[in-house]
């Protein structure tokens, strides 16, 4: 019997700190296998649960009674023998099997990391950018028939936070009552992030407290809210402020008016901006940029790079 060719298996990364494209990416991968080759033919291991050997068997096994199989590992970077084997995992997946390495959280300082980025179908989905976030929510309440208006799009990513999946989450709760999605609707149905705000994090360290700035970071990090996320909403805080700053004005309904951003945000960006100059403004935006590349681009530890960042803010 003839030896399929290789073409014929595909190793696939997803990963990244963006739950919501990462976790759609998985999805949609999943779907379009089942529907060619049908659900039996799919199979997921817990990579943390599972033994080397159970992982070893899946992925080296011929498909049985389907011409083709699916292996989907759930962050196999907790098995110690499967990252020490990774770079071997090309030889050893059996022809005419596909295999998806999903992993949410990768450490970019890793080998077992750069290996797999190297991989040809590596797909890496990182949080969204300020304006990024702000226009995808307007896409999702349009392509549901629904109006949000730009402000109230910020309002609510300042409520919720930055997380695309939570986002998305409080969009289909308000889209179920109504298809006009304003400021009173946010408040009422939705829960601010709790105890401490990126405002209240960039307002420490603006006035350089130290230890509030520790603190506050620390209580995000108890609330699940990793250095990606942390950083996407400070990059999203400090383009507020450029903005607001940008407009030349001091009066806040003014600049809530002209830059569509809701009334509520600009108080809090202006109470931020009576605390440094233009200068120093240029230099936050310019600090906060090159560490935004640095986290997506380079093996850092994260949160010690995004804590340094704020306690050195203004030096």
């Amino acid at each position: 019997m003839s030896k399929v060719p290789e073409e014929n298996k595909m190793i696939k990364i997803i990963t990244g700190q963006n739950d919501f494209q990462r976790s759609l990416a998985l999805q949609l991968t999943i779907s379009e296998f089942s529907l060619e080759y049908g659900d039996l033919s799919i199979e997921r291991l817990d990579a943390q649960e599972a033994e080397y050997e159970d992982i070893y068997n899946s992925i080296t096994s011929l498909p049985f009674l389907v011409n083709k199989k699916l292996i989907i590992l759930i962050e196999p970077s907790k098995n110690k023998e499967f990252v020490e084997k990774i770079s071997e995992i090309n030889n050893l997946v059996s022809d005419s099997i596909d295999v998806i390495i999903y992993e949410p959280n990768l450490d970019k300082r890793s080998t077992y990391y750069k290996t797999l980025k190297k991989m040809p179908n590596y797909q890496e989905y990182p949080v969204l950018g300020p304006n990024e976030l702000t226009s995808w929510i307007l896409k999702y309440v349009s392509d549901s028939a629904s109006k949000i208006s730009y402000s109230d799009a910020n309002l609510l990513i300042d409520r919720v936070g930055s997380n695309q999946l939570t986002i998305m989450n409080e969009l289909d709760k308000m889209l179920l009552y109504t298809t006009n999605i304003d400021k009173k609707v946010i408040e009422a149905m939705t829960d601010s992030i709790p105890n401490s705000t990126i405002f209240q994090l960039l307002d420490s360290a603006f006035r350089g407290d130290q230890k509030s700035v520790i603190k506050l970071y620390d209580q995000q990090k108890q609330q699940k809210v990793d250095a990606a996320q942390i950083m996407a909403l400070i990059i999203w805080q400090i383009h507020i402020l450029a903005v607001i700053k940008s407009s030349g004005s001091k009066n806040s309904s003014s600049i809530s008016r002209s830059s569509k951003i809701s009334y509520n945000i600009v108080e809090k960006g202006l109470r931020l901006l009576s605390q440094i100059d233009s200068n120093e403004l240029l230099e936050i935006i310019n600090k906060a940029q090159k560490l935004d590349i640095q986290l997506k681009t380079t093996s850092i530890d994260q949160d010690e790079a995004v804590l340094y960042f704020l306690i050195t803010i203004r030096k």
